[in-house]
């Protein structure tokens, strides 16, 4: 009887680990994303929301490098290089990203949708779309 709990405690913890080993990424976003059209917008804002400036490069090591908006202003450009996970619960993708000194600071993104090449974010209401590159 002792063996038999010893065996089941041993499996328990293997499917423990199992799951927390590079489950928090979503192998779909392993790429390089680069925002290309953010909805409502012309090509006359083009610089100011940093199109073909701002991207993402997630690794399958869950490492990212990236630039993104300035929170204290939004026309300038920050670049960001961290850890990376992703969640999903039915077709919502929530993807969080951790950088700056030990991993402080933190964004969380919304995707709506990931279809090969393209992935869409949804952030304050506007769609942001990008291409892997």
């Amino acid at each position: 009887m002792k063996i038999r709990f010893t065996y089941l405690l041993f499996g328990l913890l293997f499917l423990v680990l199992a799951a927390c080993s590079n489950s928090n990424i979503d192998d779909r976003l392993v790429k390089k994303w680069t925002l290309v059209k953010v909805d409502g917008f012309g090509p006359d804002k083009d610089k100011i929301l940093g199109i073909n400036n701002i991207y993402f490069d997630l690794k399958d090591d869950e490492t990212f490098t990236g630039r993104w908006y300035d929170q204290n202003n939004m026309t300038d450009f920050i670049e960001m290089e961290g850890k990376w996970l992703s969640t999903q619960y039915d077709d919502k993708i929530d993807l969080f990203l951790f950088y700056g000194p030990n991993q402080k600071k933190s964004i969380i993104f919304n995707i709506s949708k990931v279809e090969g090449d393209d992935m869409t974010m949804r952030i304050s209401e506007i769609d942001h779309f990008f291409k892997a590159k």
